[in-house]
């Protein structure tokens, strides 16, 4: 992609296919403007190979590439590079392409981000360095590094917003270096190691030409955690053969890094004058490095703050989901003649995949709907699934209490656009407490176990089991119908309780909860609660480690 951009109030954007493209104030141009000021034919851009150049036409009001008059209909047209400012006369227009532009005399590669370009020069240009550590030699003008210091501070007091600290960083700095004539910060990227522009600033705004920074000075100050400082690289006669450099037309340069609380590179700070008289010392980098360093501790105070206020607002909005969670779950069990019924969920996390309900069933309701299961993964995505369970559970049982009928519709609905890796371990049962004929269909959840009146324990359809659902869509589940016997009490429970860890990592295990079941005495609840209380026993205070869901249930003696 190869772009010109007349910059007015509203920018035109001309994309070029052809080569040569010409610019001029004749309809036939390709870049057709309307100004007395420009020539009909002014100039145009040539291709050759995969690089671009700038040739004037004879254009009456000149031809410029970043404030440099291209020669007029010269053999040694300018080379073009991503990000380049073109003048016809007063008409600005910018000039852009998506591939990295070779310098045609010197073969470094141009590349232009954010109004700052990046070039391949000579390390050749580094004139002096300083250690970035503390606040460097203080010793050296203690003085005005104390003003600096104050002065920053000062600036930079309350900032909270990162938008606003980069360009008062400049601000202050063009008041502390009066030479200086531009300037730039690079953050690093959070999603990469490149260095970006975030901010930029020029003491003559009119002008157009852009910063450039040298990628091997750039490259040293990172790495290095130094202050670079090139004095008078252009006219100096190391550099005669480096056209490059001397295309930057910069006369004095500082480059220090900021450095986080683990003295690690985040960003970095440029600056240059472009006025031999006035090139920066060794004293002036020393002054950089002092007020770099409180400004990079301003800085990360404000990243701290603004990272606790993030995760201040991530424990509100977990805590209002786990609200939300709640109210899914039912706050309270039925009460009914004849049965008691207990439930209890505990999450690893602020929210969990774990689920349970129990709800009456039809216009007289005569019946009871339990259900239960266990999400495939805890955390946020459990919860999400969680709740798509407790939806499809409520509304299908609305329509029909045929078990067969309603685990063969949740099933279906939770394979519609289930996420890959994603399932639910599930339990569905209905009571009817006029004939105290239970149904229930398991699909791949640990079975039901009863416990009757003599002590003894059943595991309800262990050989009847089927898949979980979520997985294939239209699986025919088994249903087992028993009757409840008076004084016979039921457990569900999730993985949470069976593999919950001590702290030398041994765990729970099935046979210790089925033993408990075994002997607890008392109501469904004061069974659920010893459940519980027992696995808490075992866990010593090590953390949850998965999500514990709970349910007992019986009829009365």
């Amino acid at each position: 992609m190869v772009r010109v951009i007349l910059l007015t109030d509203h920018e035109t954007v001309y994309d070029l296919t052809e080569f040569p493209a010409k610019l001029g104030r004749h309809p036939s141009c390709r870049v057709a403007i309307d100004s007395g000021m420009v020539s009909r034919f002014h100039a145009q851009i040539i291709q050759k190979d995969d690089n671009y150049f700038l040739e004037d036409l004879g254009g009456a009001n000149g031809t410029f590439v970043n404030a440099h008059q291209v020669a007029k209909e010269s053999i040694y047209p300018a080379p073009l590079c991503s990000g380049d400012r073109i003048k016809l006369g007063p008409i600005k227009l910018r000039f852009e392409t998506s591939q990295p532009i070779s310098d045609f005399a010197t073969g470094t590669v141009v590349a232009e981000e954010g109004g700052v370009e990046f070039c391949d020069t000579d390390g050749s240009s580094i004139m002096g360095s300083a250690s970035a550590s503390g606040f460097g030699a203080f010793q050296v003008r203690p003085e005005e590094k104390l003003k600096g210091i104050l002065r920053i501070n000062q600036a930079l007091a309350g900032q909270v917003d990162p938008a606003r600290i980069a360009p008062l960083i400049l601000d202050t700095l063009f008041d502390i270096f009066p030479q200086a004539d531009r300037g730039s910060i690079l953050t690093k990227s959070p999603s990469s190691d490149r260095f970006i522009p975030i901010a930029q600033k020029k003491r003559d705004e009119g002008n157009d030409e852009s910063v450039r920074i040298s990628r091997t000075i750039m490259t040293k100050v990172i790495e290095e955690k130094t202050g670079i400082l090139s004095a008078d690289a252009a006219n100096d006669d190391r550099f005669s053969a480096s056209e490059s450099i001397s295309n930057l037309t910069i006369r004095s340069m500082m480059c220090v890094p900021m450095l986080d609380l683990q003295q690690r590179a985040f960003g970095i700070i440029n600056l240059d004058t472009q006025n031999p008289a006035k090139s920066f010392r060794d004293e002036d980098l020393e002054l950089l490095l002092a007020v770099a360093t409180q400004a990079s501790t301003a800085w990360e105070n404000m990243r701290l703050a603004e990272t606790a206020a993030e995760s201040k607002k991530r424990e509100d909005e977990m805590r209002i989901a786990k609200g939300v969670q709640g109210s899914l779950l039912p706050a309270e069990l039925p009460v009914v003649d004849g049965y008691t019924f207990y439930a209890s969920y505990d999450a690893a996390q602020a929210v969990g995949g774990d689920y349970f309900d129990c709800f009456l069933l039809g216009e007289d309701q005569s019946k009871i709907c339990f259900s239960f299961g266990d999400v495939a993964g805890k955390g946020v995505p459990g919860a999400l699934i969680m709740s798509r369970i407790a939806s499809a559970v409520q509304n299908t049982m609305k329509f029909t209490n045929d078990v067969v009928v309603a685990i063969r519709h949740i099933n279906n609905h939770m394979c519609h656009n289930m996420a890959a890796g994603r399932f639910v371990t599930f339990v569905l049962g209905v009571i009817d407490l006029k004939t105290h004929r239970m149904s229930i269909a398991n699909a791949g959840h640990y079975s039901v176990v009863v416990r009757k009146p003599g002590g003894s324990l059943e595991e309800i359809g262990k050989d009847q089991i089927g898949i979980p659902v979520g997985i294939m869509e239209d699986y025919d589940y088994d249903v087992v119908t028993r009757d409840i016997s008076p004084g016979e009490t039921f457990l569900l429970r999730t993985d949470g309780v069976d593999e919950a860890m001590a702290p030398n990592s041994d765990l729970y295990t099935t046979e210790r909860a089925i033993e408990l079941f075994a002997k607890a005495t008392g109501s469904a609840a004061d069974i659920g609660r010893a459940l519980l209380a027992d696995v808490r026993k075992h866990a010593d205070g090590r953390a949850q480690n998965d999500d514990i869901a709970i349910m007992v249930f019986g009829r009365n003696p």
